[in-house]
């Protein structure tokens, strides 16, 4: 079945706003001629008059997971404003596409694509065949990075983190790198921002770390080391679990378990979507509603970074859909979009991980529909049911050293209502949670929450149902838990609190 024209389609494959503009503009101008499509709708082609003397040919191929573009244009890589425009006059008016034979060129290309795509999925599928020599010299570049790891965790943590100067923080950098190149990258990003945390913007040549800003790099000192800590905590984590999958790594034929792909992700792999479907990591028919949004750029990583929180209908998972896209290459890399409408996911990769496991899809994949009131229904019904229930399962996380400080839970409350000069989270039991903008957070929604709680309460009580997604982290001051609000849903009400 060839993937549909609509508009999901369109903002999955935008790069610019402005291209899919220029491109309805040309429709106008009536800049396209010849245009056909096979009688399956899986193929359009075409022209498009540009400056020039001759005219672009165009051609979209809908046949597989993801549309193949094509333009004769210079602008690489696509979509380019002829194909946009395409795209657009075909969801507008399909009648104008000519059903004709397609073009024996575009036929070879697509038998070439359809082959590489099998190739591709056949050897995903197929068990690894290990090159024992290769996996052995890697493993052992690894395992020497490993020993130097936890010869440097355990000479900061004896000098003090007080003592890790600017001389000491540049040397993190350098070792960092050294990481990286001994297929580390999990502990090449942690050094990194321990050198980001060690020198406080406000010393005089703070400058130096600039494209290392690291949020708590600002905070008091004991606060700040106790940030240090945990990413040398963590780092020694990493140096023990990750000794011992290096160790079976020799004897490994098969996908590994949940708790060993996360230090696989922290000791280098990297998860392809059709090793994903092939290890077991697939879910299909998935209900998503998307509760919250985030943008932000990661100094550390060099990265804009950007994530949905996205509620799972029928099993109560908030899964996040990430997006990270290089600084040296933003404007050739697509921003993710935030979906407003639920999505229907016929098939989907879920990444190794904790309780917010990533989720990606092809494009051919996604469907959205309508907003209905079910979806409250459904929506309120999968939140947590109470405090001790959320709580629960953030403890379970963070029992776990290799596992993130917070969590993100969507669940069921009572009332919002002041403690102190703070707010709170209150459960149908009575039990508070108190709520609060972690000191590292991006940005800010405390204040946020008030406004659009304060609009939603009857005599002093929110109205119900209610559930309200918070990120569940540890203070640093204390390690008690708090609670930062991202989202809330008063009935059929939804409210995005953040960016």
């Amino acid at each position: 079945m060839p993937i549909v024209v609509n508009e999901d389609l369109l903002r999955a494959v935008v790069t610019k706003d402005k291209a899919l503009s220029d491109g309805r503009t040309l429709v106008k101008k009536g800049a396209y001629k010849n245009l056909h499509r096979l009688g399956d709708d899986s193929l359009l082609w075409g022209e498009c008059q540009g400056s020039g003397a001759n005219p672009y040919l165009l051609s979209i191929d809908l046949a597989g997971d993801n549309p193949v573009i094509r333009c004769t244009c210079p602008v690489k890589p696509p979509p380019c404003k002829h194909t946009l425009g395409m795209l657009a006059a075909f969801l507008d008016s399909p009648a104008q596409f000519a059903v004709a034979p397609a073009p024996e060129e575009l036929l070879a290309k697509r038998s070439k694509n359809v082959e590489r795509a099998e190739k591709k999925a056949e050897v995903a599928a197929k068990p690894r065949e290990v090159d024992k020599a290769a996996l052995a010299k890697k493993t052992r570049v690894q395992r020497d990075a490993l020993d130097l790891l936890e010869k440097l965790v355990l000479d900061t943590t004896a000098a003090g983190l007080g003592t890790l100067d600017r001389a000491k923080a540049t040397r993190l950098v350098e070792q960092a790198r050294q990481m990286h190149d001994a297929y580390l990258p999990g502990a090449a990003e942690a050094l990194r921002r321990l050198a980001a945390l060690a020198i406080r913007r406000d010393e005089d040549d703070a400058g130096r770390f600039y494209q290392l800003e690291e949020p708590g790099h600002d905070l008091a000192d004991d606060l700040r080391h106790r940030l240090m800590a945990r990413h040398l905590y963590r780092l020694w984590a990493l140096v023990r679990k990750g000794r011992k999958v290096l160790d079976e790594k020799l004897d490994e034929t098969e996908g590994v378990a949940d708790t060993e792909a996360v230090v696989e992700d922290l000791l280098g792999h990297v998860w392809e979507l059709a090793a994903l479907k092939a290890a077991g990591h697939v879910r299909s028919d998935l209900r998503l509603f998307e509760l919250a949004d985030e943008r932000y750029s990661d100094r550390v990583r060099e990265e804009r970074i950007e994530q949905g929180w996205l509620l799972d209908l029928d099993t109560g998972d908030v899964l996040v859909e990430r997006r990270f896209r290089p600084f040296a290459a933003l404007d050739k890399t697509k921003e993710r979009d935030s979906h407003d409408r639920p999505l229907a996911i016929r098939e989907a990769g879920i990444y190794p991980g904790f309780i917010n496991r990533r989720v990606r899809w092809e494009i051919a994949a996604l469907a959205s529909r309508p907003v209905v009131a079910g979806d409250f229904t459904d929506l309120h019904a999968r939140a947590q049911p109470d405090l001790a229930a959320a709580l629960a399962r953030y403890k379970e996380q963070i029992r776990n050293p290799l596992a993130p400080d917070d969590a993100v839970l969507l669940i069921r409350a009572a009332t919002i209502q002041q403690a102190g000069e703070a707010l709170a989270l209150v459960d149908a039991k009575g039990q508070a949670l108190l709520l609060r903008d972690p000191p590292t957070a991006r940005y800010r929604t405390l204040n946020n929450l008030a406004m659009a709680a304060g609009a939603r309460l009857v005599d002093g009580v929110l109205k119900q149902p209610a559930s309200l997604l918070v990120r569940l982290h540890l203070g640093l001051a204390d390690d008690a838990i708090f609670g930062q609000p991202l989202a809330l849903v008063v009935a059929n009400d939804h409210v995005r609190l953040g960016m």
